[in-house]
């Protein structure tokens, strides 16, 4: 068996004697370093030399194993030993040099007998003193790293072209200076343009001029970890213009903190601009129909009121005789019906004038001190006729003054909605109750019933002009729905909210907040 010291002895004997013999350092540097291994192959005794660089790019403990033709063969798929025996033989014909790459290469057990590997090999045939060749000599490596990775890079070039070709969005990468290195496909299926016509700055020429500032935005390079984005209208290659939304984000060298490039990725969102324009404009339609209505019921709720004050006042006078008796008593009951009737359709009217007064604007409060507790008093007793009637009784909390800062009208208006609601929909023999809870800064009135109630999938539609709690004609009181809106809006406008609890079949309470003292009027 061939020692190591025999093997260092035949590798002195190949390179050069005396003060050369420092090459042989460098050699064995070299291989080391390059992870190369040299071979000979002797044709006339047909043995095999093998630099220690070569036993371990092989696998293989020279102290064990000497390499041989048929070891080498095996090491080789069938068709590699066929094209490594035929690449030998036509350099030795031709004296010339030959190089191939071997693929599927298994290793030897220094390497765990490791297959699938790629080994470089490049040589040439070695001319004896005779002028015939006279040995075989080479140089391999072992490249299945680097090809591996060239694989992966390959594989990563091939699916990122991939996806920028099928991705839907214009992906640009450019430098500082404007030079575009990269721009996906889609900015000529999109656009129809190409990359010339855009960089270095000519990308502002296709850019609609009402959005010229807009698009200048992005004629800053971002700091690290900073994006930008615009939205503009870019003139395509046949005339007419599409919104685009732009994003750019630049990319820095990790180690020196130099602007290497600059990636902006646009997309094209023509069909949700003209969807919020549409959006857009119809809500300014909407609000202009629902300022005509709100003009329309101020002006015809004003007109309506004039008649109706006539007619409520004159029954007034026939109901109280003032001109003498009506000479038969049926004239009574029908002066009866005609002042209450009128008297219920003012309310509506009145109702209808605030709510679209508040929609316009223009509900003039005068904010002064009132005392809640009197107005309470004095709205219960309006009400209590007709709670009377009805068979409902009215209980009011025992309460002392209590002075907030409000519009007494409104206020008042307030709590005769909240009556007349609770009231209207309690039947005979039921109760409706008002309290006042006095908080650190608000004020709550309490108004609640034993009354029908109302249905869960009801309550959230309340509070909405025109919206009732009842939609069965059979159940349904009289009314326009504009109570609660009213009662909503004007506690609003006192920086409160009203709060609705109800359960069908067992009654109703309403709670609506009122600032003691709102900060904005307090400061006018």
């Amino acid at each position: 068996m061939t020692t190591r010291a025999q093997i260092q002895q035949e590798l002195r004997s190949f390179l050069p004697a005396g003060p050369d013999v420092r090459l042989s350092a460098y050699f064995s540097l070299v291989e080391r370093a390059a992870q190369i291994g040299y071979w000979r192959y002797d044709l006339c005794d047909q043995t095999h030399f093998w630099s220690p660089g070569m036993y371990r790019l092989m696998g293989i403990d020279p102290a064990v194993q000497r390499p041989d033709n048929d070891w080498l063969r095996r090491q080789l798929p069938p068709a590699a030993q066929t094209i490594v025996a035929e690449l030998l033989a036509e350099a030795i014909r031709t004296r010339s040099p030959f190089s191939h790459c071997l693929h599927d290469v298994t290793l030897g057990p220094l390497l765990s007998g490791l297959y699938g590997q790629v080994i470089d090999m490049h040589g040439e045939v070695e001319i004896g003193d005779n002028g015939r060749v006279i040995a075989v000599i080479g140089v391999c490596q072992n490249i299945t790293q680097r090809v591996r990775d060239e694989e992966a890079r390959a594989v990563a070039q091939e699916q990122y072209r991939v996806m920028t070709r099928e991705a839907s969005d214009i992906i640009i990468f450019y430098t500082a200076s404007g030079d575009i290195l990269f721009a996906s496909e889609a900015l000529e299926r999109i656009l129809g343009r190409s990359a010339s016509e855009i960089e270095r700055g000519k990308f502002f020429n296709l850019v609609h001029p009402n959005d010229l500032d807009e698009a200048r935005k992005l004629n800053v390079i971002p700091r690290r970890g900073q994006t930008f984005t615009a939205t503009y209208r870019v003139r395509h290659q046949d005339g007419h213009y599409l919104w685009l939304e732009v994003v750019t984000r630049t990319i820095y060298d990790d180690k020196t903190g130099a602007v290497r490039n600059i990636v902006s990725v646009s997309r094209d969102i023509t069909i949700r601009k003209e969807h919020e324009q549409e959006i857009a404009a119809a809500r300014k339609r909407a609000e202009a129909a629902n300022l005509a209505k709100s003009r329309f019921l101020a002006n015809m709720s004003h007109e309506l009121r004039t008649p109706l004050n006539a007619i409520i006042g004159f029954t007034e006078l026939m109901r109280q005789k003032i001109m003498g008796p009506l000479g038969n008593p049926r004239y009574e009951e029908y002066a009866n019906i005609i002042y209450n009737s009128g008297q219920h359709l003012l309310d509506l009217i009145t109702d209808m004038l605030d709510m679209a007064k508040i929609e316009a604007g223009k509900l003039a409060l005068n904010f002064e001190e009132v005392d809640l507790a009197e107005i309470i008093q004095d709205v219960a007793n309006v009400m209590r006729e007709r709670a009377q009637t009805g068979g409902v009784k009215i209980v009011i909390q025992q309460m002392p003054a209590l002075f907030i800062t409000a519009d007494h009208r409104a206020i008042k208006q307030i709590l005769l909605n909240l009556l007349s609601n609770a009231i209207k929909f309690t039947p005979g023999g039921g109760q409706v109750g008002v309290a006042v809870e006095r908080h650190e800064t608000k004020v709550r009135i309490i108004v609640s019933d034993t009354g029908i109630g109302i249905a869960a999938e009801d309550l959230k539609r309340l509070g909405t002009p025109f919206e009732q709690g009842r939609s069965n004609p059979f159940i349904a009181q009289g009314g326009t729905g504009l109570g609660l809106a009213l009662i909503k809006a004007l506690s609003e406008s006192h920086g409160g909210g009203v709060i609705i609890e109800s359960v069908e079949g067992y009654g109703t309470t309403v709670s609506v907040d009122l600032a003691a003292r709102p900060a904005a009027r307090a400061a006018a």
